[in-house]
């Protein structure tokens, strides 16, 4: 590691803390926008909730990334994971756009209150000789916690009949609020380094700013975001209104799409730890142009469910190497500032991304006009194809010293 420290060893809690959080956080980002669609969202409100979310889920990391490095990551942790399971259950029994967009907003800050301190967490346990297979190995089994409330979406969505309402979705809502409150009691129960302590630190952007790497990665990260994040608004009316899918259909495509994500975060674990983390952030980034191009020309909803199988191998390659990347470049001390600042990069490009594509697209676009739909997926698929290569003006992090 950066600072010489003997990495943690992991424990069951461990795998089963992060499996327990993988529920809410794969329901909320699943679902999110086929819910605005059955409460009657169009589509600059369906842009609005989804940007929303994700301003929401990353835009707060970077003060809660350095309480964490501050008073330590448990604590954090277990209060974000409090907050959203009581979120959730408000969420369960939402009515309309505007208060749907409140409570996704409240679970997103929840979310992200833990999200850059389970990424430090996860760091005191990867070492520096093989931290892309730690890392890889260990994210992996946190997304089977995902996996597995997809299929449970599948079976118990499976036999409903009638048009899809919010009621179809408020049994998985209260088992992410379960899962939230399982998770943090499993939290507890694992180890995690000392904190820095001392005074409380104002956060200085200017030293986050002042690293190179750190800041070549966010301004490439925001512009790929950005240009990614064009076709947002658009997905849930190709899956629900133009192919008609039911919940168990879009949770048999989530399915599809977290089994690859597990397999394939301990595979790119591996070669990431051989070959680089800069190859596996490129291929995850140029490859996500294929899901929009798949959107754009489905009509059947097997389609979607294959090309979510390819996204979730472009996931895990980006989960492994984004993580390992920052964590590589990153002060032991200030790891979850690290993390933070490039979710938010992401998070801020996102909401830009999605909001400005449904505002714009409010006056010509309607929710049936799927040809201008699947033209602005194509779009998208042009601005994800031609700047994922810019990753490619990264540095390298791979420590010269590690073996091969």
């Amino acid at each position: 590691m950066g600072d010489g420290e003997e990495r943690l060893k992991e424990s069951r809690a461990l795998y089963l803390a992060g499996a327990s959080q993988s529920i809410p956080d794969t329901i909320i980002d699943r679902f999110t926008g086929t819910i605005a669609v059955a409460i009657g969202a169009n589509v600059a409100e369906s842009g609005l909730i989804n940007g929303g979310r994700q301003l929401a889920l990353t835009l707060p990391q970077v003060l809660f990334g350095g309480i964490a490095d501050q008073i330590g990551k448990k604590k954090i942790i277990i209060a974000g994971r409090v907050l959203a399971g009581l979120a959730l259950a408000a969420l369960a029994f939402v009515g309309t756009p505007l208060t749907l967009l409140a409570l996704v907003v409240a679970v997103s800050v929840a979310i992200a209150m833990a999200t850059p301190a389970w990424g430090s967490l996860v760091g005191d346990y990867a070492g520096e000789l093989r931290r892309g297979t730690i890392i890889g190995r260990i994210n992996s089994v946190a997304q089977i916690g995902g996996l597995a409330a997809m299929v449970t979406a599948l079976i118990i969505t499976f036999n409903q009949t009638g048009p899809m309402s919010m009621a179809s979705f408020t049994p998985l809502l209260l088992l992410a609020s379960a899962s939230c409150f399982a998770s943090a009691i499993l939290i507890s129960l694992t180890e995690e380094r000392a904190p820095a302590g001392g005074r409380r630190r104002s956060l200085d952007f200017g030293s986050l700013f002042g690293d190179r790497d750190l800041r070549r990665f966010l301004i490439v990260s925001f512009a790929f975001g950005l240009g990614a994040a064009t076709a947002s608004p658009f997905f849930s009316y190709i899956t629900v209104g133009k192919l008609g899918m039911s919940i168990w259909q879009i949770a048999a495509s989530a399915a599809a799409n977290l089994a690859f994500n597990v397999v394939g975060q301990r595979v790119f674990g591996r070669i990431i730890d051989r070959v680089g983390r800069r190859p596996v952030i490129v291929f995850s980034r140029v490859g996500m142009a294929a899901s929009t191009v798949v959107y754009a020309y489905a009509t059947d909803w097997t389609q979607i469910v294959a090309v979510e199988a390819f996204v979730g191998i472009e996931l895990a390659a980006w989960a492994c190497g984004q993580s390992t990347y920052i964590i590589d470049i990153a002060p032991s001390r200030l790891r979850a500032t690290y993390l933070a600042a490039s979710m938010t990069a992401v998070g801020v490009s996102n909401f830009l991304g999605s909001y400005i594509m449904g505002t714009l697209s409010k006056g010509f676009i309607a929710s049936t006009d799927y040809a201008a739909i699947s033209v602005a997926l194509l779009f998208t698929a042009v601005l994800r194809f031609t700047i994922g290569f810019a990753f490619l003006t990264m540095r390298e992090s791979k420590p010269t010293s590690q073996a091969r």
